[in-house]
């Protein structure tokens, strides 16, 4: 018999425990002297701190927000929002005048518009006619680009910004003698929708890498973390016009389903009837895509 999603039925209470102790033995085997988490404001980083917190405790925590010129001044204030609740100092660093001295603004087209939300509609404009059958062709075309192509520069526009953050975040670690606690879920892990060698693949360790995004949604209800951010789209943040990851990707409770039945094996004709063929190919198809996010670098065996 099939298995089945059992996604709000299992013992988060446990769940937090086990993700908590495996924080504390890596500090401790690490001899690290505490934690630093990107902030960003959303789910998943409030989860991942929220949960370091309470293991660590909040003197052995540190939290850093790094944004820049495309940044969205809310998730800036639900970050500082989360770090008040969890009684830690939030630092914030800009990260445009780094970015700027890089060129890569300079990548896409919107350099002279002096307005971010201005950018961004001018942004998702030209991305509804690049891809005039619907926007959800986006991600494949992104893990399969053309030399020098529109595609291809954006991915360098947006990557490079999650390097840098990275980059800034080991650089802090680095100094306090601290462990980077990373913050990407098994949805994103899984579909590519995260940045390779980025903030959201580099770290110390995952600690919920191995948990979809639609629990994650459960466990920040029992941490009692702030509705605002519960309740919030995944938002990338890095490329203007784009303010939901599942447009681009799918509903996320719908994409966890099939994930989950792609790594047990089950037979997937089910979602075929519910969600339609080309829905669930999709999903596979940047599973498949993606592969080689998970598995670099590759060597010689």
């Amino acid at each position: 018999m099939a298995k089945s999603l059992q996604l709000h039925q299992d013992n988060i209470s446990n769940t937090c425990k086990d993700i908590e102790k495996f924080i504390k033995d890596s500090m401790l085997k690490m001899k690290r002297d505490g934690a630093v988490i990107g902030l960003s404001g959303g789910l998943d980083s409030a989860v991942t701190a929220s949960l370091t917190v309470r293991s660590l405790g909040a003197d052995k925590v540190h939290l850093l927000n790094l944004p820049e010129r495309d940044s969205k001044p809310i998730h800036q204030h639900h970050a500082k929002l989360l770090a008040k609740k969890l009684g830690v100092k939030l630092k914030t660093k800009s990260l445009t005048p780094i970015l700027r001295s890089s060129n890569i603004y300079r990548l896409i087209p919107l350099n002279f518009i002096p307005f971010r939300k201005l950018r961004a509609k001018v942004f998702e404009y030209a991305r509804s006619k690049f891809f005039a059958d619907g926007n959800d062709k986006i991600l494949e075309t992104r893990l399969k680009p053309k030399a020098n192509s529109w595609i291809a520069k954006g991915n360098s526009f947006a990557v490079t910004k999650h390097r840098m953050r990275m980059v800034k975040i080991y650089q802090y670690a680095d100094q306090h003698n601290l462990m980077v606690v990373g913050a990407a879920n098994k949805t994103e892990w899984m579909t590519g929708t995260f940045c390779k060698w980025g903030v959201d693949h580099c770290a110390d360790i995952m600690p919920l890498i191995h948990i979809y995004r639609s629990r994650l949604e459960e466990i920040a209800k029992y941490l009692e973390i702030p509705e605002v951010i519960q309740i919030k789209p995944p938002d990338p943040d890095v490329l203007p016009g784009i303010p939901n990851k599942e447009e681009l990707v799918g509903e996320t409770a719908v994409v966890d389903q099939i994930l989950f039945s792609l790594e047990n094996n089950n037979d997937l004709s089910e979602f075929y009837n519910r969600y339609g063929k080309d829905a669930v190919d999709r999903i596979v198809l940047l599973v498949e895509l993606s592969k080689h996010m998970r598995e670099s670098p590759y060597s010689i065996q």
